[in-house]
């Protein structure tokens, strides 16, 4: 495994490299309103600090969750640092028998520890891991000291390696998949118009590694990074079941080629503990949801949009996610 411990005294860079959302076209604008007034902003910070005063310690004495950040980050060879294009958090429940996968949108206004408010998938580029981790743990209350990072062409290989997924591709999907795709040509250095979808009808497809990738990762279709992160689960999800039909011999082949490709700090004594309870975990309810989902603003800075969400709400929601009703949650 590509074991790298958490560093706790971690150093912030002094500036970061590049944004580059697409390598094929220039990035898409989006038309923002004018900028947030300074009340409103000034506001919405003080919100966000008394909902973090509230529920400090509420939620110490319940029972053990195990929390694994997954990272996808849009590194580039080039790039010495990018941003954490996906996050989602891994909750496993084991008495109450309960995966929960959290993803947190890019453009989520929170504080950064040591740098102020700024977009959370800022923090990765700022300080690496450690400062996303702390970024979380200080907007959510959460304890997370477990990450999984994959950047976009080590996820190309997973994929590969299971043989494809398949995937319900909609017609309105097509044209951004093949923009992805070729831009992943560009970077991988193959035919530029090669691995085109050919059609999209929503009927399912069987994608290869940089064909799922490509439509995991465009947010211009349906409601922006809302669909892109529910594709990002859905394409989790399909991972993880065929995972649970693969042998336990074809297990390990697939982890010995697929573990060289991922950066964690799970050691792997406590990797194959994880492993070895997969059988039990395939039959755990999965919940899929994000922060935010239904409850939430935009916010306009320098002509930027964010996303602004009320942190009480939230808060509580992940924390009865983990441990509470789930019918009583999604029926409100």
């Amino acid at each position: 495994m590509n074991y790298v411990p958490l560093v706790e005294d971690y150093t912030i860079r002094k500036q970061t490299d590049p944004h580059i959302e697409d390598v094929t076209n220039p990035m898409v604008v989006e038309q923002t309103s004018k900028d947030s007034s300074q009340e409103e902003l000034d506001e919405y910070q003080s919100l966000a600090e008394a909902a973090l005063e509230k529920v400090k310690g509420e939620y110490e004495e319940l029972g053990e969750i195990y929390n694994i950040l997954l990272i996808g980050s849009d590194t580039r060879e080039q790039f010495d640092s990018g941003r954490s294009d996906t996050m989602i958090l891994i909750s496993i429940n084991r008495q109450q028998k309960r995966i929960v996968a959290t993803s947190f949108l890019r453009d989520l206004y929170v504080k950064l520890p040591q740098r102020g408010y700024d977009k959370i998938n800022a923090a990765y580029a700022w300080g690496g891991v450690e400062m996303l981790l702390d970024t979380l743990e200080y907007n959510f209350s959460l304890h997370i000291d477990k990450y999984i990072s994959v950047d976009f062409l080590s996820f190309v290989k997973v994929v590969d390696i299971l043989g494809g997924i398949d995937v319900d591709v909609q017609e309105d999907e097509l044209f951004w998949c093949n923009q992805y795709i070729h831009a992943s040509n560009l970077l991988l250095g193959e035919p530029e118009y090669s691995d085109y979808l050919e059609k999209a009808d929503g009927s399912f497809q069987h994608l290869s590694g940089k064909q799922a990738l490509a439509y995991s990762r465009f947010r211009y279709v349906g409601n922006g990074d809302f669909t892109r992160t529910e594709r990002q689960r859905k394409v989790i999800n399909i991972i993880f079941e065929k995972m649970k039909k693969i042998s336990p011999k074809t297990l390990i082949e697939l982890l010995d080629s697929i573990l060289p490709m991922v950066t964690t700090n799970i050691p792997t004594g406590e990797f194959l503990e994880i492993i070895a309870i997969l059988p039990e975990m395939s039959r755990y309810d999965i919940v899929s949801w994000s922060v935010p989902d239904d409850n939430y603003k935009y916010l306009t800075i320098d002509g930027v949009s964010s996303i602004g969400i009320d942190f009480n709400h939230y808060i509580d929601k992940i924390y009865k996610y983990m441990y509470g009703d789930i019918g009583e949650i999604q029926t409100k």
